[in-house]
C-alpha cells in the first residue's frame, strides 16, 4: 500500500503555510499509525465500518471532509480540508515538534494476528498454552531438559495443523482432569459431561484425520514422526495402553527406515534444515520407549501375527516358539532388513500414497486372511513391524561424540560426564545384544509347564552352563567393572562438591543407577544360587536411596515422556532378598506416584504388593533354599498389549498338600487402596518379560 498525504507547516520565517511534510503510511493494523498522529483517521482499509466514528459531527459532514486519495492539491485546500476535520473531532495539530493532541486515542491491538489464524476460538488457545506448559516443564523428565520438548515441539506444534491439533488435544485433556494427573489407568470421570474431555476427543480425531491425508514429503515425514510422540503423549496419559504400543509401532517403522539407510532414508534425513539434529533429538526421546515396549513384546507379536487356524497343524502357534523381543522367528530376522507397515506388501503391488497410521492396520483376523491367501508371500510369518530385535546397528544406542566408537578404547578415568556418557551408551548398545538371547533360552525352558522339582531344579540350573550365556555373563561383568573403575573419580568428586554443584551430583548418580540395574541384570539370579541372590541386597539398597533421591529433586506433574526409575525400584522390590529393602522400594512407588510414558509406578506398585504375598506363601514351610526354589516360579507377563497383567506363582494347593503353579490375571487398572483385582484363569504360553532377573 502506497498511499501518501502532506500536512501544512507554517514556516517560522516567513509566517506562510506553503511547505509541506509528506507522511508515507506504516501499514499497521487496525488504523495505520502515521495517519491517526497527523489525521485522526486512516482510510487506506476497505473495512470502513471498523474506522472510528466521530463523536460531534454528523455522518455526512465527515464523509465530505475526508479525502479519499493521497493528498496532491494546493496548500489551501489541504488547510481547508484540515480545518473541517479538525472542528469536527476536536483534533488541534500544532507545528514544530508538537505532537498532535486530541480527544481521541489510538485503538491498540489487543493480541497478535496469529492468534485468529491458528486458534478459532480462546479454548483452542487456552488448550495450547497448557500444553506448552506441559511439554516445556514436564515432559522431558529425567535430569535435562529435552531440546525437542522444551523448544522444537511448542515452535512446530504451532506452525503445523497436524501437531496443532495434537497438542491441543493433549492440553484438554490435562485441563480435564484440573487436579494431579491419575496415572493408573483411564480415568472415568473425565469421560462423563467434560467439555474439555470431549473436546480433546475432536481434537486428536483431527489430528489423526490431518495425518492419514499426509503426503509423504520431507516435511510430511517430518510431522508424522513428531505426531506418532503427540499420539503417543495423548494415549499414554489416559492410560490406553494398545492404542499408545500402535502409535509407538508407527514411529519406530520410520526411525527404523532411517537407521539402517533403507531406500527410504534419503528423504527421511532431509527433514529439516539441520537433519542430524533433530533426528538425534527424536531417537533420544524414542530410546525410552524403544526399551519400555519390550515389555510388551509377547502380545505385540500375537496381535500382529496370531496362531495360525487349527486347520493348518504343520504351523506351530507363534505363543510356544517364544513371545517377547528375542523369540526364535525376531533372534533369526536379519536385521539390515528393519520392518514397517509396508513392508511385507506382495512384490509389484504399489506402497500406499498416504503415510500409514496405527488406524490403518487391519485387525489379527485380517492379516491372517491377508497372509493365508494365495497371492501372500509364502514362508514363516515377519516380525511385527516397526520394532526390531537389538543389533550392534540400534539406533537408540549411539554416542554423540563421534571420536568415541569402539568399546576397546575405554580411557582408565573418565575426564567428562558427556565421555562416561557416551561410553556407556556403547556399553548398553553391547549387552542389549543380549537380551533375546536370554529370552528365547527363558522360552525354551517352558518352565509353566514344568511340575517336577527334579526337573525344574536341573532346567533352572541349565541356564549358566549355556556357554553362550556364560560368556555374555564373563563379558558383561568385566566391562562393566572397567567402566566402573573409569568413572569412580568422576563419582566422588560429585558427591563430595554435591553441596555447590546439584545437577553434576544428579547426572552422576543417575549413570550410577542404569550401571546398578544392568549389574543385577548380568547376575541373572533366577538362575542362580541364593547366595547370589543375597550377595545383590547392597546394590538393591542403593538403587532405592538413589532413585529417591533423584525422583524427589525433579517437578513432576504426575506424567513424563522419558525413561524415568520406576523400573528400577520394581526390580529392587521383587527380587531383593531383604524384606526391609523390598518394603522401602514400594514405598517410595507409592510416595511419588507417575506415569513415564508406558510405565505406571502405581501399577508396578500393585504388582510389589502382589508380589509380597507371593514371599509369603513361599516361606509357610521348608527351609530357605525350598522358598527360593519357589520364587524361582515367580513370572510376569504384559499381556492383551498392556491391557492385562498375568502373574505366575508357586503356591500350595490345600486339597492335595502340593505346591502347584498358579496363574492370575488382573486388568491393567488398580483400585482406591492401590491394588489390583486378581483372578485365577489356566496356565497359559505367553513369556515372562523379567528372563533372568528373579
Amino acid at each position: 500500500m502506497e498511499i501518501q498525504f502532506s500536512v501544512p507547516i507554517n514556516s517560522s520565517r516567513t509566517g506562510s503555510s506553503t511547505e509541506k511534510r509528506h507522511v508515507k503510511c506504516d501499514e499497521a493494523k487496525p488504523s495505520c499509525q502515521n495517519c491517526m498522529k497527523w489525521r485522526g483517521y486512516c482510510d487506506g482499509y476497505t473495512d470502513t465500518a471498523a474506522e472510528p466514528s466521530l463523536a460531534t459531527t454528523s455522518t455526512s459532514e465527515t464523509r465530505s471532509s475526508r479525502p479519499t486519495t493521497a493528498v496532491t492539491s494546493s496548500s489551501n485546500s489541504i488547510a481547508s480540508s484540515l480545518s473541517k476535520t479538525s472542528a469536527g473531532s476536536k483534533i488541534r495539530v500544532k507545528t514544530g515538534n508538537t505532537a498532535v493532541d486530541g480527544t481521541r486515542s489510538a485503538p491498540i491491538p489487543e493480541e497478535p494476528a496469529f492468534n485468529t489464524i491458528c486458534f478459532a476460538n480462546s479454548d483452542q488457545r487456552a488448550y495450547f498454552d497448557e500444553w506448552s506448559a506441559l511439554t516445556i516443564g514436564f515432559l522431558s523428565g529425567g535430569l535435562g531438559q529435552s531440546r525437542l520438548w522444551s523448544t522444537t515441539m511448542p515452535q512446530l506444534t504451532l506452525q503445523e495443523p497436524t501437531l496443532r491439533y495434537a497438542a491441543m488435544a493433549v492440553g484438554a485433556l490435562r485441563k480435564a482432569s484440573n487436579v494431579e494427573f491419575e496415572a493408573s489407568s483411564l480415568n472415568t470421570d473425565l469421560m462423563s459431561e467434560n467439555k474439555h474431555y470431549f473436546n480433546a476427543i475432536i481434537y486428536y480425531c483431527e489430528a489423526l484425520r490431518l495425518q492419514s491425508m499426509a503426503r509423504p514429503t520431507k516435511e510430511g515425514l517430518r510431522t508424522a514422526m513428531l505426531s506418532s510422540l503427540l499420539f503417543i503423549c495423548f494415549e499414554a496419559q489416559r492410560g490406553n495402553m494398545p492404542a499408545a504400543l500402535k502409535h509407538v509401532t508407527h514411529g519406530f517403522s520410520m526411525l527404523n527406515e532411517l537407521s539402517t539407510c533403507t531406500d527410504n532414508a534419503p528423504d527421511l534425513v532431509k527433514i529439516a534444515p539441520a537433519p542430524p539434529a533433530l533426528v538425534q533429538e527424536i531417537l533420544d526421546c524414542y530410546k525410552p520407549l524403544e526399551l519400555q515396549s519390550r515389555s510388551f513384546m509377547g502380545s505385540y507379536k500375537k496381535f500382529f501375527f496370531p496362531p495360525k487356524p487349527p486347520t493348518q497343524p504343520s504351523q506351530e502357534p507363534l505363543s510356544k516358539q517364544g513371545s517377547s523381543p528375542g523369540g526364535p522367528q525376531s533372534a533369526s530376522s536379519p536385521p539390515s532388513q528393519p520392518g514397517s507397515p509396508w513392508a511385507s506388501l506382495p512384490r509389484g503391488q504399489p506402497p500406499p500414497m498416504s503415510l500409514p497410521s496405527p488406524q490403518s492396520q487391519g485387525s489379527p483376523r485380517s492379516q491372517v486372511d491377508e497372509e493365508t491367501s494365495p497371492r501372500a508371500p509364502r514362508g514363516p510369518p515377519q516380525r511385527p513391524p516397526g520394532i526390531m530385535p537389538f543389533t550392534k546397528h540400534t539406533p537408540y544406542f549411539r554416542p554423540r561424540q563421534t571420536n568415541i566408537t569402539n568399546i576397546d578404547e575405554l580411557p582408565p578415568s573418565f575426564s567428562s560426564f558427556d565421555e562416561a556418557q557416551d561410553y556407556w551408551t556403547l556399553l548398553q548398545r553391547q549387552m542389549v545384544q543380549h537380551i533375546p538371547l536370554l529370552t528365547v533360552t527363558t522360552a525354551q525352558l517352558a518352565l509353566p509347564r514344568t511340575t517336577d522339582l527334579g526337573e525344574l531344579k536341573a532346567k533352572l540350573a541349565s541356564v549358566r552352563q549355556n556357554p553362550r550365556i556364560a560368556k555374555f555373563v564373563e563379558d558383561s561383568r568385566y566391562w562393566l567393572q572397567r567402566w566402573s573403575q573409569s568413572f569412580d573419580p568422576l563419582l566422588q568428586s560429585a558427591t563430595n562438591n554435591r553441596h555447590h554443584d546439584v545437577q553434576s551430583y544428579l547426572r552422576a548418580i543417575n549413570l550410577r543407577i542404569e550401571f546398578l540395574i544392568l549389574y543385577v541384570y548380568t547376575a541373572i539370579p533366577r538362575y542362580s544360587g541364593l547366595d547370589t541372590a543375597h550377595e545383590l541386597t547392597p546394590q538393591y539398597r542403593e538403587i532405592n536411596t538413589i532413585a529417591e533421591t533423584l525422583i524427589a529433586s525433579r517437578p513432576s506433574c504426575g506424567f513424563a515422556m522419558d525413561s524415568g526409575w520406576t523400573w528400577p525400584l520394581f526390580v529392587s522390590s521383587f527380587g531383593c532378598r531383604d524384606p526391609s529393602v523390598r518394603d522401602e522400594a514400594i514405598r517410595i512407588l507409592g510416595q511419588y506416584p507417575i506415569r513415564n510414558a508406558l510405565r505406571d509406578s502405581r501399577v508396578f506398585r500393585a504388582i510389589a504388593l502382589k508380589n509380597r504375598e507371593a514371599e509369603m506363601m513361599a516361606s509357610i514351610e521348608g527351609d530357605e533354599d525350598d522358598h527360593w526354589l519357589r520364587l524361582r516360579r515367580r513370572e510376569l507377563v504384559f499381556e492383551d498389549l498392556g491391557s492385562n497383567i498375568i502373574f505366575r506363582s508357586a503356591q500350595k494347593n490345600p486339597m492335595s498338600g502340593e505346591w502347584e503353579l498358579v496363574e492370575e490375571v488382573a486388568a491393567f487398572s488398580v483400585d482406591s487402596n492401590g491394588q489390583l483385582d486378581w483372578h485365577r484363569q489356566p496356565i497359559s504360553d505367553s513369556a515372562s518379560i523379567l528372563s533372568g532377573v528373579c
